[in-house]
Order: structure tokens, then C-alpha cells, then sequence
């Protein structure tokens, strides 16, 4: 009965992804900064490669929840 109260109460959260921390996590593993939209206006991390997302070419990425 406890295993199946778990699963009720889990249901009952919220569950979503933010995109920003997992962008961050990606960063961290690839050996990067992890500075995904931190708000760095001169970001000098050319190799990046969520550089064009970050910066806000592609907004679809903008998350508020940083």
C-alpha cells in the first residue's frame, strides 16, 4: 500500500522539464561553463554550441525560471 500512496502523490505534482537547468547539466558534461541563459550580455563562449539559443536568437528557449 505505501508503493502505491508514492505513485498517488507523485501524480499529483507538477511534472516538467526545465530546459534551462538540463542545458546547464549538457554544458557541465561537455567540460563548458554552464552559463545557459545566466544573463551574460558579452558571452565570449564562441564554441559553444547553445551559444545562438542562449543569446536569444531562437526565444523559444527563454525560460524566466532560471
Amino acid at each position: 500500500m505505501a508503493a502505491s500512496k508514492h505513485i498517488g502523490d507523485r501524480s499529483e505534482k507538477k511534472s516538467f522539464l526545465n530546459i534551462a537547468t538540463l542545458i546547464r547539466s549538457i554544458q557541465r558534461a561537455e567540460g563548458n561553463m554552464d552559463c545557459f541563459q545566466m544573463g551574460m550580455i558579452d558571452c565570449d563562449q564562441v564554441d559553444c554550441k547553445w551559444r545562438a539559443f542562449c543569446l536569444e536568437v531562437y526565444p523559444a528557449f527563454n525560460n524566466n525560471e532560471t
